[in-house]
């Protein structure tokens, strides 16, 4: 056998024993014999992976996820488990090779960690893990998520996972664009900063973006809707098919605190508003108690009584909000 050959086992042997030893096994020496071709695959995407490191708070515990390539570890306190994926309908579960009791099932920032058996406190993502943006689209389901880290894909409605640690980051005005390499292929992600409405939920969000996997181009939307919501005040130009001149001074000032504050044609009013996936609601309304004239006192019943059942919202073409009740708008209004 020639020096080189050697040589080139001894770099695959030290590979494999090293990335085994992450994992908290250690596998046996191979022979001087040619390795099995799944070996020397599996040792050469060992070679070309970037590990890729995760850290929740569970309680007064810090849980330790490590990727490297398609293997993955655990560590608790001291101690270390292999694990392997497991499929489930949502997020990523992970069971331990040597013990089923012993896993870490992840959804977005949390998780949940069970150790041989017991269900640790709820965990949480910790800060420089958290997700800094993220995308979403439809046939098939995808979500990206970009973190200081990686970029995550899941794909196929969740049955597939892609892990591409340290992205790089380019950005001009209005756009950014993301690369990272896995162990499969380059991930990438371009973000244009302008209105996207998802297919599936019709809800609007502050940019569009483009995923770049194995030749594959998935279409979608990111950012938070929220953002589209906060900022300068909203003034009403239109309620009930009303506006003009004659429309009373209503405004709508939407805070990063969750909470909904205007004028409502008299008095001033407060209240809290929630933004999910079924849409855009506002409650808890009240009002300062000034009297007014009785035809300002009604506009000012009705105004109150529309955003009571508000259940969405969307962004014209011109940048006005539209407050919606299924399909029918019920006001529109635009930055003062």
């Amino acid at each position: 056998m020639s020096l080189s050959r050697n040589a080139t086992l001894g770099v695959l042997s030290a590979l494999l024993l090293s990335a085994c030893s992450l994992f908290g096994e250690r596998a046996a020496e191979p022979s001087v014999a040619a390795p099995a071709p799944a070996l020397a695959a599996a040792v050469a995407r060992m070679a070309t992976s970037t590990l890729l490191e995760e850290r929740y708070r569970c309680g007064a515990r810090v849980a330790t996820l490590r990727q490297l390539g398609d293997g993955a570890s655990l560590a608790v306190d001291g101690r270390s488990w292999a694990l392997r994926p497991e499929p489930v309908a949502s997020g990523v579960k992970r069971v331990a090779v040597d013990d089923e009791r012993t896993l870490l099932w992840t959804k977005g920032n949390a998780a949940l960690l069970e150790i041989e058996g017991v269900r640790q406190p709820e965990c949480t993502l910790l800060s420089e893990d958290r997700v800094q943006f993220r995308a979403v689209g439809n046939e098939p389901g995808w979500r990206l998520d970009v973190t200081a880290r990686a970029l995550v894909l899941l794909t196929d409605d969740g049955d597939t996972r892609i892990v591409a640690p340290g992205p790089l980051l380019e950005a001009r005005a209005g756009l950014r664009h993301y690369r990272a390499d896995s162990v499969d292929g380059e991930l990438s992600a371009t973000v244009v900063e302008r209105l996207c409405v998802d297919s599936m939920s019709a809800m609007p969000h502050p940019a569009a973006v483009e995923v770049s996997w194995q030749g594959q181009t998935l279409r979608g939307c990111g950012g938070e809707p929220v953002e589209l919501l906060l900022g300068e005040v909203w003034q009403v130009v239109d309620s009930e098919g009303a506006g003009g001149a004659d429309l009373p001074q209503m405004t709508l000032a939407f805070g990063s605190d969750g909470r909904i504050a205007g004028i409502a044609a008299c008095n001033r009013y407060s209240g809290a508003f929630s933004l999910s996936g079924e849409g855009l609601r506002l409650s808890q309304l009240s009002t300062t108690r000034m009297a007014c004239a009785p035809a300002l006192m009604d506009r000012e019943q009705r105004f109150l009584a529309a955003l009571g059942a508000v259940t969405g919202f969307a962004i014209g073409a011109d940048g006005s909000l539209e407050l919606k009740s299924g399909e029918r708008v019920l006001m529109r209004a635009r930055r003062k």
